[in-house]
Parts: structure tokens; C-alpha cells; sequence
């Protein structure tokens, strides 16, 4: 059956994600919202649990862990060779399911962004040897793949060792010119935190973090840049400054200022994004703020007075950085997106 299901949207890019749930119709997220196909049948339980069989390959030891935990994340590839990430869970204690459909191949820089931008990000950071590279929005908003995109580029240019910790693998890279490890958390590593403490004997030259969810993974990716790689890593925070904040609140208060010293140190660059449709509502764009960690930069996070941040961004275009405000208005000087578009940006950025 879920072969069935995976077959009809596949070659459809506008669909993002395929919603599944114990007595309702099939639905999916296209071109950002919710559609629900009503000429599908609804889906029964016993549907649904042999979907969930199905695609956890048939392994009953995973199936009955996961009716044990009541939520499971897991990855998949259709017969079609189509990636996906997928959430199984309960609701009001029903069965349901949500599968993200992954690129097959890594889309270049200049495919997402503008190309000053791409080249920015080119010349600044992926030539670097050390640092920490944070990518942040909320779910759904192309973090993975402008990360992608990213180690792609380096897969490509250059002779290291890439180590990915994912919580579940998603994009699986064919190695180039770089040595590429792909770790999958629960599968070959007990942690995110237990993964980057063995990285550090792994020799990589470059990691990256799918997320930074608590203090200790925080404190590893920190030991990590400390240590000359070149590390990223995501979190689900809307700007630089909520980005900031957010890793040092990771933190007990009466170490917080010693983190603010060593993640200045460390931190080259804050990537925070959003997808928009575009003025024609046909698809999807990004939407990106960018900071690059200057001088004065760095010197506000040492004095933890983050709410400069946002003014720094907004009068440092010529230090490589956009405020998501200007970035949107360049978008709109295109008519690539719509007056209402940008309003809503706005509104957004003054409600954070």
C-alpha cells in the first residue's frame, strides 16, 4: 500500500511530506499547505500498522520498540530510490504517520540562494578549517538542504574526512573527493553527544550535528570547533540573536559568560531561514538572514549584549551579511515575491 501512496507524488516537487492517519483521508503538504485527497479511501488501523511494518522493513523488534515508545523517527527509500525521513507516532491513541520526501541529489548553492550570497558562503566558510556553521528556522524551512548543498560543495573541493551525526540519516552522500563516515543516532551511535566523543578519535576534518537538542551536545559541538574542525549543526530558533541566546541557555547561569567567551571564539557564521511562496504562488523560495562573525560581532556575544546583533546585521552589508528584511525586499525587487509577502516577513520579525 505504501507503495501506492509514494507513487502518486513522487514526481510531484511541490509535495513535501505525506500525512498518514488511522481513520482519515491521505494528505500532503503541498507547496506549503495541507491538502487532503478526498477521493482516497480513509485509512484503517490495521492499514496503517502494516504500513508502519512495511516501512520498518519488516523488523518486528524495531515494530514492537516502537508500540513500547509510542514514537519512533526512522528513514526509508522507496522503490523509486526516493529518501524519505519518517515519524511514526500515536495521536489521542491512534496510529499515524509523517514521511518528509528527501532530494536525491544535492542542489547547488546558486539554486537556493542569490549568487553573491552563494559565493559569500562559498569563499567564507566552506574553505575554512575550523569554526562552528549554525543553519537555523523552523522545521520545514530547507535547512537540510542548504546543508546538503554545503557538504556537497566540500565533498567536491576538497580531501577530508566528513562525519555526519543524524537523527535519522537522510541524505546519503557518494563520496568524491572527500572520506565521508554517515552515522544514524540509535543505529550506530547510543547519542549525538556519544557520537562527537568519539568523532575526536575518528579524524575527521569536518562534522556535522543534525541538532543541538540539549547541554551536552552543545558542550561537544563547542569542544569540536574548539579543536580546529569545521563543524555544523542546526537548531530551530528564527534569527542570529534568538540563535545565540538559545545555545547559551543551553547552559547553567553561572557558566553562561565563559560560553559566551568560547562560543565568540568559535562561532563563524549564523544562517536562519524560511521558505515563502513566490508571487506567482507556484513553489517555494528561500528567504535567508546572514551574520557572519566579525569583530564587532564577536565582541557582543562576549558581552552577551545580543540585542545588537539585529542593527549590527542590518548596517553590515558590505561584511558579507543580510537581514532576512533586506534579503526579502532584493526578492521583491524581482517580483519574485508578492508586497504581502514581505509585509508577513516583517510582521513575523517584529513579533521575535
Amino acid at each position: 500500500m505504501i507503495t501506492e501512496i509514494l507513487g502518486k507524488i513522487e514526481n510531484d516537487s511541490l509535495v513535501s511530506d505525506v500525512h498518514l492517519a488511522t481513520g482519515e483521508h491521505i494528505a500532503y503538504r503541498k507547496n506549503g499547505d495541507i491538502v487532503r485527497d478526498s477521493n482516497s479511501a480513509k485509512i484503517s488501523s490495521e492499514q496503517l500498522h502494516a504500513i508502519v511494518m512495511d516501512l520498518m522493513w519488516w523488523d518486528t523488534t524495531r515494530y514492537e520498540k516502537f508500540k513500547t515508545k509510542k514514537d519512533a523517527d526512522f528513514s526509508y527509500v522507496s522503490n523509486n530510490h526516493i529518501p524519505y525521513r519518517v515519524n511514526a507516532y500515536f495521536s489521542t491513541g491512534k496510529l499515524a504517520v509523517v514521511l518528509r520526501k528527501i532530494n536525491r541529489t544535492a542542489r547547488k548553492l546558486e539554486e537556493l540562494m542569490f549568487s553573491d550570497t552563494a559565493a559569500a558562503i562559498k569563499e567564507k566558510i566552506l574553505q575554512r578549517k575550523k569554526g562552528l556553521y549554525l543553519v537555523t528556522g523552523a522545521t520545514g524551512s530547507g535547512k537540510s538542504t542548504s546543508l546538503v548543498s554545503m557538504l556537497e560543495h566540500i565533498n567536491k573541493q576538497r580531501k577530508e574526512h566528513i562525519i555526519t551525526i543524524e537523527d535519522p540519516i537522510e541524505f546519503v552522500f557518494t563520496p568524491d573527493k572527500c572520506l565521508i563516515s554517515q552515522r544514524e543516532v540509535g543505529n550506530d551511535t547510543a547519542s549525538f553527544a556519544n557520537a562527537l566523543r568519539a568523532a575526536m578519535r575518528e579524524d575527521p576534518d569536518i562534522v556535522f550535528v543534525g541538532e543541538i537538542r540539549d547541554r551536552e551536545t552543545a558542550e561537544s559541538v563547542l569542544r569540536m570547533a574548539e579543536s580546529w574542525h569545521l563543524v555544523f549543526s542546526t537548531l530551530h530558533t528564527p534569527s542570529a540573536a534568538f540563535t545565540i541566546n538559545r545555545f547559551i541557555s543551553f547552559f547553567p547561569p553561572d557558566i553562561q559568560s565563559s560560553v559566551c567567551e568560547r562560543l565568540a571564539d568559535i562561532l563563524t557564521w549564523v544562517q536562519s531561514q524560511m521558505l515563502v511562496k513566490t508571487a506567482d504562488k507556484s513553489q517555494r523560495i528561500g528567504v535567508f538572514e546572514i551574520m557572519f562573525a566579525t569583530a564587532w560581532i564577536r565582541n557582543n556575544i562576549k558581552k552577551r549584549d545580543i540585542s545588537q546583533i539585529n542593527s549590527l546585521i542590518e548596517t553590515s552589508a558590505g561584511s558579507w551579511m543580510i537581514s532576512m528584511k533586506k534579503y526579502a525586499e532584493k526578492l521583491l525587487e524581482k517580483w519574485l515575491i508578492s508586497h504581502e509577502v514581505v509585509d508577513h516577513i516583517s510582521k513575523q520579525l517584529r513579533m521575535n
